[in-house]
């Protein structure tokens, strides 16, 4: 197993362990999932390792054993600024891409990136 895919394990995602996370891999992304028809957002970690795309992994931020999920964008934004971020990417879901099979267009940065700092 590669030091990346250790990381990234559901242990290594614990909301207690993203400052050591992010003090170790400065290259870490953080996308904020927001659903279309939710009022909720969800945090997803990405690390991506260069060339060798198999070597990527995302996870969802955890705590106590599950997907944590936030109520708004500040809530967000107070855990990240906690664990050391001050940037990530809104990531919008859209119901209809789902619905037709079509797989949703997170890598489309123009389309359906936004940056966020904080």
């Amino acid at each position: 197993m590669s030091r990346i895919a250790a990381a990234f394990t559901p242990a290594g995602l614990l909301v207690s362990n993203l400052n050591a996370l992010i003090a170790e891999y400065p290259a870490l992304e953080a996308r904020v999932i927001s659903h279309a028809a939710s009022r909720f957002y969800q945090v997803q970690l990405v690390l991506e390792a260069g060339a060798d795309e198999d070597d990527e992994r995302s996870e969802l931020l955890m705590k106590r054993g599950k997907p944590m999920l936030f109520r708004s964008l500040e809530d967000v934004y107070s855990e990240l600024r906690r664990a050391g971020l001050s940037r990530a990417w809104l990531v919008s879901q859209v119901a209809n891409d789902e619905m037709i099979g079509r797989p949703p267009q997170y890598h489309q940065p123009l389309s359906s990136r936004i940056p966020l700092s904080f």
